[in-house]
This record gives C-alpha cells, sequence and structure tokens, in this order.
C-alpha cells in the first residue's frame, strides 16, 4: 500500500478539499499545515505527498523524501512548487489544472458587475483555461475583449492576440483583468507584470487581480487607486498571503481572501483531477466519480450554508498579527457556480 503524506487540514475537512473516499487505498501520513519538513515523523518512508498551496515543495524538502515518487497539490498554480526540483528527481506531478476556471471566470463577473467601467472594453491578460472560461463569460455579456498571452501566441501562430504593451497603447480600456501563473525568470516572467508605468497608462480603468500575488505591483495599484487614477481595484491575491497589506486593503474598492476558485464545484474538479493523476502514477484504482461528489456536497447545504464573496475589509479584517482571520474566511467560504461559460 503506498505511503501518503497528507495535510491534516485536508483529512479534518477543514480544507472542504475532496471526499475522503479518495484516499482509499493510501496508507495516510499526516503533517501539520505549514511544518512539513525532512523531520516530519514518517516523511522519509513516504511514496507520494499531497500538499495545498501552503506547503513549499523544493529541494531541500525533497532530499528528505527519499522514497517520493508522486507529488499532488490541490490547486491549479504551481509557484509553491520547485518545478525544476522535482522534475530533475524524476518525481511526477500532478495538479487540478484549469479546475477552477469557471470559479473564477464566477469572480470577476461578480467583480465587474460591482465596479464602475467607463467603457466595455476589457483586456484579458493570459488566455489559458482561466481566460479562457472568462472571456466566454464576458463575450455572453456583451463586453467587447482582447486578448494579451505572448506564451500562447508563441506556441499557436493563429493566436489573435497583443503584446501587453501594445494593448496598453490600444486603450482606453474599461477593465483589465490578469490570469497568468506567476513566473519570477525567463522570457516570460510575470513579477510585477502590471508594474507603475503600465498602470500610469490605464488611467480611469478597473484593474482585476486573481492569478497570483505579485503579478500586480502593488504599492503602484494601491496609490493609483487611492489618488483616483485607477477606475477601480479588485483583488483576490496578495503577495504576501495571510497578511496581506493593509493599506491595499483599504485602497481596492473589493478585496476577497483568494477565494476566486473557491466554488464548491471548482475545489472539487480541482482535487478530482490531482488525485486522478496521483492514484494512477501509483497504480491505485480510480476515486469515485466527481459528478457524484458534487452531488452529494450540495445535498448537505441549504442557502444559509452558502457565502457570497466575503470582504477584507478594516471591518472584518484586521489582518495584521491575525493571519489565522485570513485562512478561516478562505475555508470557511463556500459557494456554487452560477456562470456556465
Amino acid at each position: 500500500m503506498p505511503r501518503l503524506l497528507v495535510d491534516t487540514a485536508v483529512l479534518s475537512g477543514h480544507a472542504n478539499s475532496l471526499p475522503l473516499t479518495w484516499l482509499d487505498g493510501f496508507e495516510l501520513l499526516p503533517f501539520a499545515p505549514r511544518e512539513l519538513t525532512p523531520h516530519t515523523p514518517h516523511a522519509g518512508d513516504a511514496d507520494a505527498l499531497l500538499v495545498r498551496t501552503t506547503t513549499r515543495v523544493a529541494a531541500p524538502l525533497l532530499a528528505g523524501l527519499p522514497r517520493l515518487r508522486a507529488v499532488a497539490t490541490l490547486s491549479s498554480g504551481t509557484d509553491h512548487l520547485d518545478l525544476r526540483a522535482i522534475r530533475e528527481r524524476g518525481v511526477s506531478l500532478h495538479t487540478g489544472h484549469g479546475g477552477n476556471a469557471i470559479a473564477v471566470a464566477d469572480w470577476v463577473h461578480w467583480a465587474l458587475s460591482r465596479l464602475t467601467l467607463q467603457n466595455r472594453r476589457v483586456l484579458i491578460v493570459g488566455v489559458g483555461a482561466v481566460g479562457t472560461a472568462v472571456a466566454r463569460l464576458l463575450t455572453a455579456c456583451g463586453f467587447e475583449l482582447t486578448f494579451c498571452d505572448p506564451p500562447r501566441a508563441e506556441r499557436e501562430p493563429d493566436f489573435a492576440g497583443v503584446t501587453l504593451d501594445e494593448a496598453l497603447r490600444q486603450g482606453p480600456w474599461g477593465a483589465v483583468t490578469l490570469h497568468v501563473p506567476k513566473a519570477l525568470e525567463g522570457a516570460h516572467a510575470t513579477q510585477d507584470l502590471l508594474n507603475r508605468p503600465r498602470l500610469q497608462q490605464l488611467r480611469g480603468a478597473v484593474v482585476l487581480n486573481a492569478a497570483r500575488g505579485g503579478v500586480l505591483e502593488e504599492v503602484a495599484a494601491l496609490t493609483l487607486r487611492a489618488e483616483g487614477f485607477l477606475g477601480g481595484l479588485a483583488v483576490d491575491t496578495f503577495c504576501n498571503e495571510p497578511r496581506p497589506r493593509a493599506d491595499l486593503l483599504h485602497a481596492a474598492d473589493l478585496a476577497t481572501p483568494h477565494i476566486a476558485g473557491h466554488s464548491i464545484e471548482g475545489k472539487l474538479r480541482v482535487a478530482h483531477r490531482a488525485m486522478a493523476g496521483l492514484r494512477t502514477a501509483l497504480d491505485l484504482p480510480p476515486s469515485g466519480t466527481l459528478a457524484t461528489a458534487i452531488r452529494d456536497v450540495l445535498a448537505t447545504l441549504g442557502e444559509r450554508d452558502l457565502a457570497a464573496f466575503p470582504a477584507l475589509d478594516a471591518a472584518n479584517l484586521a489582518l495584521k498579527g491575525q493571519p489565522e482571520r485570513f485562512e478561516e474566511i478562505r475555508h470557511d467560504h463556500r459557494r456554487i457556480e452560477h456562470f456556465l461559460p
């Protein structure tokens, strides 16, 4: 029986991640959230590792897991993972890429419906699974869209997109929404992708970031919004989670605790994709179906259980010194999807 290192927040149900039956066939080796190290009891015996975005998987940790064959993450993003180190170790990686795309599109629609746009021209930066879902929904809602995704343009000669700087020169824009992975280096690095010089070309526009903290230059964005230069600011991901800047929360028109992709359906899709790959890699039979899991969870919920989008503001989130509030709001948040592009 393969041995699986797994976050206790997954086992307790606090993270609302997956039905525990999807872990059948593994011998479970629990570790406390944020506390996995090579010295964690039984870590050296693990054949596989199941993490959330709160666990950093890099070379020092991998060195202490000599039996490790596979890593699965209950997320679409991978910036908490050292992909090069995982690849060099010959460890297979399994993610939930794209599983929460509809949920993020839901968040974008919600944000745009609550902010005042000067016009209906929207620039979508990053047109992968999430950006494509956003595009489908906004097209159905009558927005005029332009796409920016240079890596995709390199792969697909027929992709109808422009570079970010070309797009900014084509303003004015009603909104710019970010849906790129976080990349610190390389030809398509995205750290501070929307930086001060670029933001200064967006007078009157609404800026949305539901990608990753650091893709938007936060100090520049909060300053330009506080000065009234930007027409609006909606933020779901932050540079210093779970301790986002208080001044950013005050400046933003809308701020949510990294829950854009956290619909019930989205979280289960992500988990199902990650677990399907992990179980295959460890020669285990498939787990239960996604449709059954969604049906079972929704059957237990009443209207009182379903939140809208909880805001982060001075009234309900004095985060300085209280990062647990970010996590509590994030993981207690439950909503169903309303828009299916």
